[in-house]
């Protein structure tokens, strides 16, 4: 079996969106003949933590170095958990603005030499053939870059996001060093890869395009019964606040409605609206209730975020098979899937969500019903353009037909799994 040098920063038992892609990988690259040796750093101060993804690393060797960054401080100091919250809100956002400002390209660049260090043992030892940095941080990217260049290994760089806090343009007097960096790096990858076209669009031309996606493993658990006619929204909701504020009006018209949030939010948002009969707030969730909350969810919602061409959580409501409200603009990418793969409606006002909830409640049955129950799915009528609603005509909220199902398979995460290690037979 070939071997490939993973570099990755975020890895579990740390949870949330920013270690699914790695972990996923990690899983599945075996069955395509690559082994993992995965190069990340010991336990660290962080938001959420989710241990049950552990066992996704079981096939994997793992290398856990030291590092000086805050994160790791803190944990070496005994903080093991840290609040979360958007850079405009509360003292975490102060602290990453402060943290973007200090440290370059990074906060994580005290991992650097450590990681690079241990980095040259592992190849020494294992002889891998391929190098695979996956960001944010940049720094886990400078590290493979670094590796490549010593050991003459071909390096492809994975960027989730553009930059390293995110789509947020990075402070002026550092955005010219970044994007020198940047340059480096990307003259130094043999591949260049991004999770969206979006992303792939603000790196760089010679950017290749492998999805984020689902494990449907993850799928084979119970749904949660939900009150009421429930509506899941899945993951942190930050820069939010003015759409959540037309969703819970809308919700004011359909009083059987329901809308349970898993995920962080800030204070000021859970203030306004925690009062509200038809808003419950779950918090941050482990991945697997996630799922299980979707399954148990007649609809799931999906707010675009400003600036973010796709969110994680809509690859996994695609994989949940239920109908999806994306409230984002006709010609985003988040609307696109959805409407190429059959699987919900777009819409962006209020009046438009509150067509897609009545649309969907005539069409889905309870969520644990037998017609539904194991994702067999829920055909509907056709609907053309209406206003706020979109959807293909002939199409259906939860199709299972041969089209509907080849376009969620293309965000399968074995399948994706396979175009990486096709990916690596080229290089190696």
């Amino acid at each position: 079996m070939k071997r490939v040098l993973f570099v990755a920063y975020y890895t579990p038992p740390l949870g949330l969106s920013g270690v699914m892609r790695v972990t996923k990988l990690t899983r599945f690259l075996p069955e395509f003949g690559w082994e993992v040796l995965l190069l990340t750093v010991k336990d660290v101060a962080y938001y959420a933590y989710d241990p049950d993804l552990v066992a996704d690393l079981s096939k994997a060797k793992v290398f856990r170095t030291a590092s000086l960054d805050p994160n790791r401080l803190l944990r070496v100091v005994g903080v093991k958990k840290i609040k979360g919250g958007s850079e405009k809100t509360g003292k975490s956002g102060f602290f990453k603005l402060v943290f973007r400002r200090l440290f370059f390209p990074d906060s994580k660049v005290g991992w650097l030499p450590f990681a690079v260090r241990t980095g040259k043992n592992v190849i020494a030892q294992f002889k891998p053939q391929v190098i695979f940095a996956s960001a944010p941080p940049w720094t886990a990217l400078i590290v493979g870059e670094k590796l490549s260049r010593w050991s003459g290994l071909p390096f492809v760089a994975d960027f989730r996001d553009p930059w390293p806090g995110g789509f947020e343009e990075p402070p002026q007097v550092q955005k010219r060093r970044l994007l020198r960096l940047r340059e480096r790096i990307l003259n130094q990858a043999k591949l260049v890869l991004a999770v969206n076209q979006g992303t792939a669009r603000l790196v760089g031309e010679r950017v290749e395009v492998l999805e984020n996606g689902f494990d449907p493993d993850d799928f084979k658990v119970e749904p949660e019964p939900l009150d009421g006619f429930s509506i899941l929204y899945a993951g942190n909701l930050w820069h939010q606040e003015q759409t959540l504020s037309e969703v819970v009006q809308g919700l004011g018209e359909m009083p059987d409605a329901r809308l349970y949030i898993a995920g962080g939010v800030s204070a000021e948002v859970r203030h306004r609206f925690e009062s509200s009969p038809q808003v419950q707030f779950l918090g941050v969730v482990s991945h697997q209730r996630a799922i299980s909350l979707m399954k148990g969810a007649q609809a799931l919602l999906y707010l675009g975020k400003p600036g973010q061409p796709v969110g994680l959580k809509l690859y996994e409501y695609l994989g949940s098979y239920k109908p999806i409200v994306v409230w984002a603009d006709e010609d985003s990418e988040p609307a696109q899937m959805v409407k190429t793969t059959g699987q919900g409606l777009v819409c962006q006002d209020r009046q438009g969500f509150v067509r897609c909830l009545r649309e969907i409640r005539e069409i889905v049955p309870s969520p644990l019903s037998p017609s539904i129950k194991g994702g067999e799915g829920v055909k509907g009528a056709g609907i053309k353009e209406r206003g706020g609603v979109t959807r293909e005509e002939n199409g259906s909220v939860e199709a299972r037909s041969s089209s509907g199902v080849m376009g969620v398979d293309r965000y399968n995460r074995r399948l994706q799994a396979k175009r990486l290690a096709a990916y690596f037979d080229r290089l190696s």
